[in-house]
């Protein structure tokens, strides 16, 4: 059911992608949903977030006892926390994008920094696009 539901889930975002340009999509684009994502994204802004694997897990692990909704695959399947750390680590950023924005997430994010950093790829794509014959 939790696959099921994840699956439909990035189906209404590829389908609504390509509506809604400007669109922020978030996700841990693996296998199938990969290969689709690389797709649909070409020539998207791209924001990868990554911390130190064994963060991720204890993040994970926190999530866990904090009311966490059931539906989640770790609340279904509590051994997905033991592949945390494997899959954190292991995990590459689509690459395919107009501008890659890469954010370390282990000591807080620069909000700010980010921001900026999102305008500036943005109007440098849109000047970009504007100059194609």
């Amino acid at each position: 059911m939790v696959v099921q539901l994840g699956d439909a889930a990035a189906e209404v975002v590829f389908r609504l992608g390509d509506t809604f340009p400007c669109a922020v999509v978030e996700g841990w684009w693996r296998g199938d949903r990969r290969k689709r994502a690389e797709e649909r994204f070409v020539g998207c802004v791209e924001i990868f977030c990554r911390c130190e694997p064994s963060l991720a897990e204890r993040r994970m692990r926190a999530r866990q006892g904090a009311n966490r909704h059931p539906i989640h695959r770790d609340m279904v399947n509590p051994e997905v926390v033991q592949q945390a750390a494997r899959l954190a680590g292991s995990v590459p950023p689509l690459g395919v994008g107009v501008a890659l924005i890469e954010v370390d997430t282990s000591s807080g994010v620069a909000w700010d920094w980010l921001l900026g950093a999102v305008r500036d790829a943005l109007l440098a794509a849109t000047r970009t696009a504007s100059q194609v014959p």
